[in-house]
């Protein structure tokens, strides 16, 4: 008996150090800091999303001098309506605001507009280039007619911007470009090795082709920091799944010095998270990838510096990664509820949280969360 109790004593204890070893795992999260929050609109005019819109997708960049810029969407009238993408509200209701902080992230001040007449903006990434200047991808967007992916530069850190190329645009009559949808979206830009500025992005211009694909990721560079985009690659496709529907693409370069993309896949895969991974960032793998578990929708990947990963999405899981990808766990979520979350660095033991915020009176706020990062076990 005394040799059973032994046993079970040393059991206890080592599932308790397991216990331990796996809290270190979690990662601390902070108090919520708010960016921006548009008030409800409360007019007998402000119906839809115009009365309470507010804020949504949000993305931050942390700049050389290391202030942070936020870039995110907000109504600034009734915009579209679904049911009439060409009636009488087609005079446009999304546009882009730009924030700065200064202490990073405690507090944010808006700094700046930028708008398209006559046309919805949405699905902001910014990117600091090497001769100091601030890009802006956007998809700006007239539904079922127009669609264009822009790049704005700022030369002042975010305060002033001017047109500075396209991507990537489709056009055609009104409601010509709709059923099925043939539309652009979600650029996500990225340095690779040789320098040059490369960015990816979901395309359904292929929908009309024999083979037919409902949706890919398209791939463009730049030699020359974003004024003018190469020939479009095909990185997220497969033959044979027409119906599937690559999209929402944001990419990274990894410790190990290789690249690492992150997608959902709608369609027949009801938009759960894949990824893929690459040695230079222009050769992709065939195929649609290696599913994550546990995340749905609007992914984001971070890499951490000491070769850790990190993604989230629209489910609002966390998910983490000791080896390159190969294999995630999932750790404990910063937000009860997201919407386009997505991730960075602030120190080496402290990362970021932003979101699109649900809010009670409807629609959401944008904001962030601070979390700090423990020593994380190696995987047995």
């Amino acid at each position: 008996m005394l040799r059973f109790f032994h046993f079970l004593s040393i059991a206890i204890l080592f599932a308790t150090a397991r216990g331990t070893a796996q809290d270190t795992t979690r990662i601390d999260w902070g108090a919520p800091v708010i960016i921006n929050n548009v008030p409800v609109i409360k007019t007998a005019a402000a119906t839809g999303r115009h009365g309470n819109y507010g804020s949504e997708y949000v993305r931050l960049l942390h700049l050389r001098d290391g202030d942070w810029l936020a870039g995110y969407t907000v109504s600034v009238n009734k915009g579209y309506n679904v049911n009439e993408p060409y009636g009488p509200a087609s005079t446009g209701g999304l546009e882009l605001q730009i924030s700065k902080s200064t202490d990073q992230g405690k507090h944010w001040q808006k700094i700046s507009v930028i708008s398209d007449p006559g046309r919805d903006l949405d699905n902001t990434q910014l990117i600091e280039t090497q001769n100091g200047s601030v890009l802006l991808a956007c998809r700006s967007v007239r539904w079922q007619e127009s669609y264009i992916l822009r790049v704005y530069r700022s030369r002042d850190r975010g305060r002033t911007w001017s047109a500075f190329s396209v991507i990537d645009s489709t056009a055609g009559a009104p409601g010509a470009l709709g059923h099925p949808d043939k539309g652009i979206y979600e650029p996500h830009m990225y340095y690779l090795d040789n320098g040059k500025l490369s960015v990816m992005y979901a395309n359904e211009k292929h929908v009309t082709e024999n083979p037919s694909y409902s949706q890919i990721i398209s791939q463009k560079v730049s030699a020359d920091e974003g004024k003018t985009w190469g020939k479009e690659r095909w990185v997220a496709y497969e033959p044979g799944h027409n119906k599937s529907r690559p999209g929402m693409p944001v990419w990274t370069k990894m410790k190990n010095g290789k690249f690492m993309l992150v997608y959902e896949i709608c369609g027949p895969e009801k938009c759960h998270v894949y990824c893929k991974t690459s040695v230079d960032g222009i050769d992709w793998p065939a195929g649609l990838g290696t599913e994550i578990p546990d995340q749905l929708g609007g992914p984001y990947v971070l890499s951490v510096t000491d070769g850790r990963l990190l993604v989230t999405s629209n489910s609002g899981n966390l998910s983490l990664s000791e080896d390159y990808g190969k294999s995630w766990k999932t750790t404990n979520r910063p937000w009860p509820k997201i919407l386009w979350g997505s991730l960075y660095q602030l120190k080496p033991d402290q990362v970021i949280s932003a979101s699109s915020i649900p809010r009670d009176e409807g629609g959401h706020e944008v904001g962030l969360k601070m979390g700090s990062l423990k020593s994380f076990p190696k995987s047995d």
